[in-house]
């Protein structure tokens, strides 16, 4: 089969320790994706699901940290998806990285009893925004394939009844996800907000559901920048390592 050629830029993380290319038009990464990287917590031996994975940037940062033994990376999109796949060889991470092309809308069942699921899910309705005329750009930021509902029913009914969910959303939707989460049978263990500045408002969160009961931590938020260009020492590390 003939398959058009994708130019891609490269990107470095952890003092050049780990290369991720990425399609140089369309949907590209943004700081999001190692600051959810970071978040996640270090089950180690435990099996991991990413909806969403895009190029695998998130997956592919956290199984450097050793976050997980093993991570499935699920991309609607089949370019990602094998430039997730991609990722993971020249990184060495082949024997602990699937990806697997298709919509979690339509294989969500075959994850079941999946104790760790993580996304930096589309963030926004349709009546939100301008829709991006590029396929790769609409489909990962707009709700168009996958609604955040629909990410959060699938999710609970596949985890396990000791599973966690991890996401990073805008701030703007936080009492939404919140309503959502706490009406489908979810438990708030972990949230963090997320600022670019000290002193402005927060812009994103990052949320830990559970699955079972119990009680919330409330992390001291993340700052991103010191003053305009200069990263703070926390996202200097995150970044880093």
């Amino acid at each position: 089969m003939n398959r058009k050629h994708v130019d891609v830029t490269v990107d470095y993380f952890f003092k050049k320790k780990v290369i991720v290319l990425q399609q140089k038009k369309g949907y590209r990464f943004s700081i999001d994706s190692p600051i959810l990287a970071h978040f996640l917590p270090s089950p180690r031996k435990a099996e991991a699901l990413e909806i969403g994975t895009g190029c695998g940037i998130v997956s592919i940062l956290a199984l450097y940290k050793k976050k997980f033994s093993h991570i499935t990376g699920l991309e609607i999109q089949e370019d990602l998806c094998r430039l997730s796949e991609t990722n993971a060889q020249k990184n060495q991470f082949s024997k602990f990285y699937t990806a697997l092309n298709g919509d979690f809308n339509h294989f969500y069942q075959d994850f079941r009893g999946i104790k760790w699921i993580f996304s930096n899910p589309p963030f926004m309705k349709l009546n939100q925004g301008r829709l991006s005329a590029n396929d790769a750009i609409r489909i990962a930021k707009f709700e168009v394939n996958l609604t955040v509902q629909s990410l959060l029913e699938k999710s609970y009914s596949i985890l396990d009844p000791e599973g966690q969910m991890c996401l990073i959303l805008p701030y703007s939707r936080l009492n939404e996800l919140l309503n959502m989460a706490i009406e489908i049978g979810f438990s708030l263990k972990r949230i963090q907000m997320v600022f670019s500045f000290k002193n402005g408002k927060p812009e994103r969160f990052l949320i830990q559901l559970s699955k079972y009961k119990v009680s919330t931590d409330k992390i001291n938020p993340l700052i991103i920048f010191k003053e305009k260009g200069i990263y703070t020492k926390e996202m200097e590390m995150i970044l880093t390592g």
